[in-house]
């Protein structure tokens, strides 16, 4: 009985261990979702809507009547007395004093207590700002996601491209070390010199440290891929992509479709708008504001728990606030206002310029890098044209295996080349989708 219940708690505890060689299949569209639903940036990012949301609140509640109450209860342990006259003599004389109660066992009070402001500008602006807030936040939340996506886009293509790296540097690793083998056994014939020799060794031995690298640098892009889409550490990762399908150079769009289409332009233009409500808040306060009060309270004292006897007062009030001399604090905080709004306006303008820049600089580049696929596409056909016939020849008996090799290695490192422009293009691409403001459609 006992080994049957051991059986069970380890066939439990199996179970529920995490599985140490869990493999996925990835393509883009399936990377980005993830990054989307797991990414630690956006979700403080989005922290950052609620907290606006919260402040949206928070200003409204200005507007709102305050209504608070308090109820109190005191119970008197000690009796409090003082003397007083009871009685005089009948032939006259000194007055006869006697000590008395003055208070009771138990003392209730109750109040109600309401303030609403009738008129305050700042209140009014307040809520303006807070509405203007919680529209910029949702417009920084869309800039920044759009960021991270295209990010997330970069380093799925730069891992497919350091995997080819990889195996590129593998390859010429190994074929280095074939040319390293021959060269040792034709030394020790007596057909080469120790010269070509030493030349093969060296050349094996440098190929080493550059497969050494392009691992690490793979395993580091690895690490950042799982990272930003929270996969876990010991998951390995399969990229399901094709390389050779790659979008066409998009059409120039008007700086005014770009402008309505950017998140952070809308955002700027926002924060424009909400240094102006500031500002308007800020000349508020020389303005006086009127807000109503009105109280009623109760409060009883007796002995038996009795409120029979008990005083009420009820009350209307309004109160005027006039600010009549402040030290110049008001002043001052005008005379900032209308600074921040003023910068404000330069950055918007600024932003205008630099994205203009960022798109002639872009379309630039995905001309640039989509002629280098053309070249590149041209070579890999030559290689590849090359190492059919290398093959054909090989098994023929024409060529050597060492030449074989020669002209796989040719072939491979054009592929690469291939792959690396066509990677230099996509990354340009997504910059663009990011300039245009359009990295979340597509």
């Amino acid at each position: 009985m006992k080994k049957l219940l051991l059986i069970c708690i380890i066939a439990l505890a199996a179970a529920n261990l995490p599985a140490l060689d869990k493999s996925i299949d990835l393509t883009l569209e399936e990377y980005v979702r993830l990054v989307g639903r797991n990414s630690k940036h956006l979700r403080i990012a989005a922290k950052d809507l609620e907290i606006a949301a919260a402040t949206e609140r928070a200003a409204r509640s200005q507007a709102l009547p305050m209504i608070g109450a308090e109820a109190g209860y005191t119970r008197n342990l000690l009796d409090i007395t003082r003397p007083m006259a009871v009685a005089a003599p009948p032939a006259g004389g000194a007055l006869i004093f006697q000590d008395i109660r003055v208070n009771t066992d138990n003392e209730f009070s109750f109040g109600l207590a309401l303030n609403q402001q009738i008129f305050n500008l700042r209140v009014v602006n307040a809520i303006r700002a807070s509405r203007q807030f919680r529209l910029m936040s949702g417009y920084i939340f869309d800039a920044q996601k759009q960021a991270i996506i295209t990010i997330a886009k970069k380093l799925y293509y730069q891992n497919y491209l350091l995997e080819q790296l990889l195996e590129v540097r593998r390859n010429l690793e190994n074929n280095s070390y074939e040319n390293y083998l021959n060269a040792q056994n034709k030394f020790d014939a007596g057909v080469i010199s120790e010269f070509d020799f030493l030349r093969a060794k060296v050349e094996w031995k440098t190929r080493i440290p550059e497969t050494l690298q392009a691992q690490r640098n793979l395993d580091l892009a690895r690490i950042n891929l799982k990272n930003l889409a929270g996969i876990p550490e010991g998951t390995k990762i399969t990229l399901n992509t094709n390389i050779s399908e790659f979008p066409d150079i998009p059409e120039l769009m008007s700086m005014s479709e770009i402008f309505a289409n950017r998140p952070d332009h809308k955002a700027s233009v926002a924060e424009v708008s909400l240094r102006r409500m500031n500002l308007n808040a800020a000349r508020s306060d020389h303005f006086p504001t009127l807000r109503g009060n009105a109280l009623f309270a109760v409060s009883a004292a007796s002995n038996d728990f009795s409120i029979d006897d008990s005083t009420r007062i009820a009350q209307l009030g309004l109160t005027v606030s006039v600010p009549i001399f402040t030290g110049g604090a008001l002043s001052a905080q005008t005379r900032r206002a209308k600074h921040e709004y003023e910068q404000s306006v330069i950055r918007l303008h600024q932003l205008r310029e630099d994205v203009a820049a960022s798109i002639n600089s872009i379309f630039l580049t995905l001309i640039e890098t989509r002629q280098r696929i053309t070249a590149a596409e041209a070579t890999l056909q030559t290689a590849r044209r090359a190492f059919e016939i290398a093959q054909t020849s090989y098994r023929a008996g024409v060529i050597t295996h060492l030449d074989l090799k020669d002209v796989t290695t040719s072939y491979e490192l054009a592929n690469l080349n291939y792959i690396s422009s066509v990677y230099e293009y996509l990354a340009a691409y997504f910059s663009w989708q990011q300039a245009i403001g359009e990295a979340l459609i597509r």
